[in-house]
């Protein structure tokens, strides 16, 4: 990561330079580069860090837009010269969305969720492999996946592990990189984000945050809805082999339209991790780290009820710190014990309340329910 963030800044400061010398082919040049790298520091991070770097890396697009629009009026050949070698603005506004290789994470991978798993097995992973057993017995698959819980479970992880299984390209997409202030921006994000999808021959959307984009009908978002419906539409009749999943931690706020069969019809509820399945998450999240004899996996996962993966990496990373500290301090080599989790427990509580976890159960329950079908306005 280091190399990729020092080209980040060399493009920076190369930009800054053109820009004092009023070139703007230049600065345009370097500007669309320092993107690209910031984008590519997003795909090597997670959560907030990722969500900085892709908000920095949006800014810096913005940047070269205005740039280049200067350097076609100061240089038109020199301005050409930049954007060929930048690769194209198209090419800089589109690979914000799609990871460069293909995620090599696998269902097996995730810890815990294993009726998750097996339902994403049953629903997704099998009919997109083998579309013709499924037109044999004339079962109907096809639609989006809707992923929906509380923060911190690994939706996102999920989502990577479903594109590593079907071996897709994998379009990564926060509701906030397609959301635009100016009309009609949004719509033609959208398209643009499908088209993209398209030109694979295997390609997984993940649309994070997606009540931010899908809010139901009434708001300012409609022209998103109905964009959104009309893709999704159209990409049921589309022979390739293209996957739409979406994750929300507010699914109630969706539009009822878009969350009905044959567009987001499968609702998946990933809910916070059992105990077998925190137990796996510690032992993941402290691997090949020095521990004590003493520690205990069944212990920590029973004082940790309510607690969400994210809670839990939070938990053995403040533990695996205390023991850091006192190696730090010593000189002399040091284990993590179970006092450094006892005093974890006290600085890292559960995310989750009950209430919020009631809430999701009662959406899931609604939709379970005779009259929640589901059906929503075309």
């Amino acid at each position: 990561m280091s190399f990729v963030a020092d080209k980040k800044r060399e493009h920076e400061a190369a930009a800054e330079k053109a820009l004092v010398d009023k070139d703007y082919a230049n600065a345009f040049f370097h500007t669309a580069k320092a993107a690209e790298f910031g984008l590519a520091l997003a795909e090597q991070s997670d959560g907030k860090i990722a969500q900085r770097y892709v908000e920095d890396a949006l800014e810096l697009i913005a940047i070269a837009s205005e740039l280049k629009h200067k350097a076609q009026l100061q240089s038109p050949v020199d301005a050409r010269k930049a954007v060929n070698e930048t690769g194209g603005e198209e090419d800089t506004a589109t690979t914000q969305w799609q990871l460069k290789e293909k995620p090599t994470e696998k269902l097996d991978d995730v810890a815990g969720l294993d009726d998750v798993k097996q339902e994403l097995r049953e629903k997704v992973i099998e009919p997109f492999l083998h579309p013709e057993i499924y037109e044999r017995f004339k079962v109907k698959v096809g639609g989006g996946i809707l992923m929906y819980g509380p923060p911190g479970n690994g939706k996102t992880y999920v989502a990577k592990a479903i594109a590593g299984e079907l071996d897709a390209a994998f379009f990564n997409v926060n509701a906030s990189q397609i959301k635009d202030k100016y009309v009609g921006e949004t719509e033609k994000n959208l398209q643009r984000l499908f088209d993209e999808a398209r030109g694979h021959d295997k390609s997984v959307i993940f649309l994070d945050e997606a009540d931010q984009l899908l809010s139901r009908k009434g708001n300012q978002k409609i022209g998103a809805v109905t964009q959104f419906l009309t893709l999704m539409d159209g990409f049921l009749k589309n022979t390739k082999c293209m996957l739409v999943l979406a994750a929300t931690n507010k699914p109630e706020m969706l539009d009822a339209a878009v969350t009905r069969p044959g567009r987001l019809g499968t609702h998946i509820y990933v809910s916070p991790p059992e105990a077998d399945a925190r137990e796996a998450i510690t032992a993941l999240n402290l691997k090949e780290v020095p521990v004590a004899d003493g520690v205990s996996l069944k212990n920590i996962a029973a004082e940790t009820e309510g607690y969400s993966g994210a809670d839990m990496a939070e938990l053995c990373d403040r533990a695996k710190r205390g023991a850091l500290n006192r190696q730090l301090t010593s000189g002399t080599e040091e284990n993590v014990t179970m006092d450094d989790f006892t005093a974890a427990l006290q600085k890292v509580r559960p995310s989750i309340t009950p209430d919020l976890l009631k809430q999701f159960e009662t959406w899931r329950d609604a939709r379970l329910s005779p009259a929640g079908t589901g059906e929503g306005e075309d």
